[in-house]
C-alpha cells in the first residue's frame, strides 16, 4: 500500500509544481503584478480572475505551444477557465514518452 500511497504523492507534488510553473509563466508573460501564490488553481482567468482579455489569449496559447508542445484552438475556450483547467487540457494532449 505504500508503494500505491506514494505513487499519488508524487502525482501530486507533479501537478501543484506544474500548476506553480504555468501560473509563474503567465504572470511573467502577461507583466503582471502579482504572485503566483496569490492565484489560486480554481480563480478564472477571464473576468474577475486574473482578467486576461483576448489578447493575453494569444499570449497563453503561445506559451503553453512552446512550453509544452501543444496546440490550442479556437474551439478550446474551455481550457481557459482556470489554472487546473489549463493544466488538465495540457496534460490530456501532452505527448507521453
Amino acid at each position: 500500500m505504500s508503494t500505491a500511497h506514494d505513487a499519488i504523492r508524487s502525482q501530486a507534488e507533479a501537478r501543484l509544481a506544474k500548476n506553480t510553473q504555468v501560473k509563474t509563466a503567465i504572470i511573467e508573460r502577461l507583466g503582471l503584478r502579482v504572485e503566483p501564490s496569490a492565484v489560486s488553481d480554481n480563480q478564472p482567468l477571464f473576468g474577475r480572475g486574473l482578467e486576461m482579455d483576448s489578447l493575453d489569449t494569444l499570449e497563453i496559447v503561445v506559451l503553453i505551444n512552446n512550453a509544452y508542445s501543444v496546440l490550442i484552438s479556437d474551439d478550446d475556450v474551455a481550457a481557459f477557465g482556470s489554472v487546473n483547467a489549463l493544466i488538465d487540457f495540457v496534460e490530456a494532449r501532452e505527448e507521453r514518452p
